[in-house]
């Protein structure tokens, strides 16, 4: 499995995730397989993607009946790896035959129909092989395993260009000087940083799970995930741009 990945992505790294302890990636060896497997059985989640991550596209939650498949020549469109992460809910990896920017992407994960909360920067896939801990999946402790369907490691994909709005503007990916990731210590929730205040409980949480060593995108997901009032950021495209920002003011604060 491990060579199939690195024949169609050429570099590209292994992330484990706790939601409660956070993110790290690992370079990909058949050695760490008992490691990472340990891991999965453990509940943590295995992820993969590109160190060079500019010539591709991931579209996520795509249901089986909007899969890519040329059924006349039994096959999915040029550079596609394709990924059941779940029963009947596909992860599908474009590789473009050129470089791609960040608005294109988000056009075109809007153009497929793809979950818009994907967005392209800091996006990780499931590792096919390993097991979809989500909660929601369980039944009987047992979780989906996440199924290679298809990978097209020879050809690459003609994206067209798209001609953007003027408005459109690239966020950066948000970095965060290197913290020493604290993997003990009980788990903390966004109720625990209650300020009577939607905006200042999720600074406040944003801040504590990023001096804990939590990746960026983990601490969006679990802004996601815990608030439960929305009100005054309502659709997909406003909460993402309300959790950048959040995420953003945090870590300007941990890099001073």
């Amino acid at each position: 499995m491990f060579k199939k990945l690195e024949r169609y992505f050429g570099a590209w790294k292994i992330g484990i995730l706790n939601p409660d302890r956070g993110l790290w990636s690992l370079s990909p060896s058949v050695n760490k397989l008992g490691y990472l497997r340990a891991m999965n059985a453990n509940g943590y989640h295995i992820f993969i993607k590109p160190e060079d991550e500019s010539r591709f596209l991931l579209l996520d939650d795509i249901p089986e009946n909007r899969l890519p498949y040329q059924k006349e020549l039994k096959r999915f469109k040029p550079g596609r790896l394709v990924v059941e992460t779940s029963p009947g809910n596909f992860q599908v990896w474009i590789k473009a035959g050129r470089c791609i920017s960040n608005p294109e992407k988000r056009y075109w994960i809007r153009f497929f129909r793809a979950d818009s909360a994907c967005d392209p920067n800091l996006r990780w896939g499931r590792c096919p092989g390993f097991r979809n801990c989500k909660s929601k999946y369980g039944k009987n402790g047992q979780f989906p395993l996440s199924r290679l369907v298809w990978l097209d490691w020879k050809n690459v994909a003609q994206i067209p260009k798209v001609a953007l709005s003027k408005k459109t503007v690239d966020r950066q990916p948000i970095k965060v000087r290197a913290i020493t990731q604290c993997l003990s210590g009980n788990p903390i929730l966004r109720t625990d940083y209650d300020r009577g205040d939607e905006s200042a409980t999720d600074f406040a949480y944003a801040l504590a799970l990023l001096r804990r060593g939590t990746d960026p995108e983990v601490v969006a997901d679990r802004l996601l995930q815990e608030r439960e009032d929305w009100t005054h950021h309502k659709g997909q495209r406003r909460q993402a741009a309300y959790l950048q920002r959040t995420i953003r003011r945090a870590v300007e604060i941990i890099n001073q």
